[in-house]
């Protein structure tokens, strides 16, 4: 989103305390509100586009749009309450309902995904708007290139970026698919502290071919985006759109990817290298197909690539129209 945040002129806020301590969430939520609503009656901003989740910001932005009179956009990377991470059923229904409200009250609801956006309307959102997830070509400036000297030339290079722990991600069908071929390094990036079950496995299986590098430093990530020869995403996500995506297509490189009707509206109904369903023998026969045919994936990606970019920018002049710009004092939260 820093395209549209250059292009709007707006201001970028972030506020966040006691990061991933679940047990701390109920007081992170509250001063978070505080801190956040402080900040907007200092600033004034005319349009307040905030993210969800959490959907306590939101909340917080439409008590201020109430009190001045200014305009709510809620950019939702997925449905909070619809996302698979909250099990807990009360609490679950009690994140439906200030999700519900938040959506029915602001003034533009935008999403990265098609089917969240035709989620967002059936819930009662006045106004709707998908915004695909981009990464330009020029994020790839400054990679560090020196990276792939760490693995043997003669071998292919398969990677899945985990992040922070995703529990819907499914390196473990990787993992088994991959063991064992020569021929192969599977490298599996993120924190080592939400990876320790698969790394467990790649050891209980003598899967050596498996390597886990933790979190890289930007450029040396951006260096294996660029010079790995496949990016794989296993996820029981049913809606969601990794951005991993749109790194590889910046870096021109074929993707491997568990298949979800989001995905498919992104990628294209028939992209080839989809899994259909997350198991071991689809993660391997999608694989192989990938290796067998590289070359003609590769020129894929950059025809996909160029289409994005152009149905992204029809997306931002829609953003633009239902804004109505006209000399307002915008911010990001």
């Amino acid at each position: 989103m820093h395209d549209i945040r250059e292009l709007l002129g707006a201001e970028i806020w972030n506020y966040s305390i006691f990061y991933r301590e679940k047990i701390l969430s109920p007081m992170r939520y509250l001063i978070q509100a505080l801190m956040t609503f402080i900040k907007l009656v200092k600033s004034r901003p005319d349009i307040v586009i905030v993210q969800n989740p959490p959907i306590f910001a939101a909340l917080t932005c439409l008590v201020y749009s109430v009190l001045y009179r200014t305009r709510v956009v809620i950019d939702h990377h997925f449905i909070w309450s619809m996302s698979g991470f909250i099990r807990n059923p009360i609490v679950k229904s009690f994140i439906r309902a200030v999700e519900e409200f938040c959506i029915r009250n602001a003034y533009l609801n935008m999403t990265y995904s098609d089917d969240w956006e035709r989620e967002l309307a059936r819930i009662g959102a006045e106004r709707t708007l998908t915004i695909y997830d981009f990464v330009d070509k020029s994020w790839m400036e400054g990679a560090d290139l020196s990276v792939r000297e760490r693995f043997p030339k003669d071998k292919k290079v398969i990677l899945m970026p985990c992040g922070t722990g995703n529990p819907l991600e499914r390196p473990d069908l990787l993992i088994e698919a991959s063991k064992g071929e020569k021929d192969l390094i599977v490298v599996v990036t993120g924190n080592p502290k939400h990876l320790k079950e698969h790394i467990k496995k790649a050891r209980r299986l003598n899967a050596s071919n498996i390597v886990f590098p933790g979190f890289l430093p930007d450029a040396q990530y951006r260096g294996l985006i660029a010079t790995c020869d496949f990016i794989v995403n296993v996820s029981d996500e049913p809606y969601g759109i990794p951005h991993v995506i749109t790194e590889g297509l910046a870096a021109g490189r074929p993707l491997i990817l568990s298949e979800n009707p989001s995905i498919k509206k992104v990628l294209g109904e028939d992209y080839p290298l989809l899994i259909p369903h997350n198991d071991v023998e689809n993660v391997r026969r999608v694989l192989s197909t990938a290796i067998k045919r590289e070359s003609k994936f590769i020129n894929l990606m950059e025809k996909i690539y160029r289409d994005l970019k152009d149905r992204r920018g029809m997306q931002i002049e829609r953003l633009l129209r239902l804004l109505r710009l006209k000399n307002l004092n915008l911010e990001k939260g």
